[in-house]
């Protein structure tokens, strides 16, 4: 049975794809038929995090609320896997962040369009976070 901190990786995984989707279907379409300066992608943005906020809030009750009896007992939260899964997956979700940081630094030093370099951070954060939760489903499972 999955502990409590991999039930919390996995809401963050539900606010991430659902905030990341709902973002994409909604400006990437934008970008492909209009001008950059007519595409509206800065309150897509703040909704998404919305999104992601809200759905994790409300999955991390959820899963506290069923993991109730579990967390009651002593040195469940927090085991040595959960040690080694977060240290390794926040490992990896922080070398992916780092690269969408300087990809994001070139185009602004490049003189890019300010949405090239907010979208790179942007979705570069969200595909870190994945990244990280999906390294720390990969070590929950031994396989990394």
């Amino acid at each position: 049975m999955p502990g409590f901190l991999e039930k919390m990786n996995r809401s963050a995984a539900i606010g991430t794809i659902l905030a990341l989707g709902w973002y994409l279907i909604r400006v990437v379409p934008q970008v492909a038929s209009q001008p950059l300066d007519e595409v509206s992608w800065k309150a897509e943005m703040a909704i998404a995090v919305v999104i992601f906020v809200v759905t994790l809030i409300a999955d991390s009750i959820r899963a506290a609320i069923a993991s109730h009896g579990q967390l009651d007992e002593v040195d469940v939260v927090d085991d040595e896997r959960d040690h080694a899964a977060e240290r390794r997956g926040d490992a990896w979700g922080g070398h992916a962040m780092h690269a969408a940081a300087f990809i994001a630094l070139m185009l602004l030093v490049f003189e890019f369009d300010p949405f090239w370099a907010a979208n790179v951070l942007f979705v570069g954060a969200m595909l870190a976070g994945l990244t990280s939760i999906l390294v720390k489903f990969l070590t929950y499972r031994g396989s990394v």
